[in-house]
């Protein structure tokens, strides 16, 4: 494979990518409104066992997809470093990234800004459905 092919293949790659980070985040939205409507409305222990549950596999989906992003610029750039020559803007990219090697994608962010982020969207979605009134009836 050339530069070109290489490219070509992680840019079409990076859309599907950025089409499900979207999802996700519109599933997220998704339960942060379901807090709400817990709020306004009430809600017994099996609904805030449920919107636990579900809740807690919406974030890890997100964080999957948050998580993938920087190993993908990283095995992108490994990729090109592996090639004999490369133009000037590829060099460049691999030189920024510092790729030594394929990176698989964790659980947990690598950079603190992002734990901190997500542990504070964490706490506030669980806060949010388990601080909700019993149902008036």
């Amino acid at each position: 494979m050339d530069e070109f092919q290489i490219s070509n293949n992680f840019a079409t790659g990076f859309i599907g990518r950025a089409i499900f980070m979207f999802a996700m985040l519109f599933l997220l939205w998704m339960m942060f409104r379901a807090s709400t409507l817990a709020h306004e409305r009430g809600s017994n222990l099996f609904q805030k066992i449920l919107g636990t549950v579900i809740s807690g596999s919406v974030l890890v989906f997100n964080l999957t997809a948050w998580n993938t992003f920087p190993s993908f610029f990283n095995n992108w750039a490994f990729s090109l470093s592996q090639l004999d020559s490369l133009s000037v803007g590829g060099q460049r990219f691999v030189d920024n990234m510092g790729a030594t090697g394929y990176l698989d994608t964790g659980l947990i962010p690598s950079d603190p800004v992002s734990i901190v982020f997500w542990l504070g969207i964490t706490i506030a979605l669980f806060y949010g459905i388990w601080t909700a009134p019993e149902p008036k009836e």
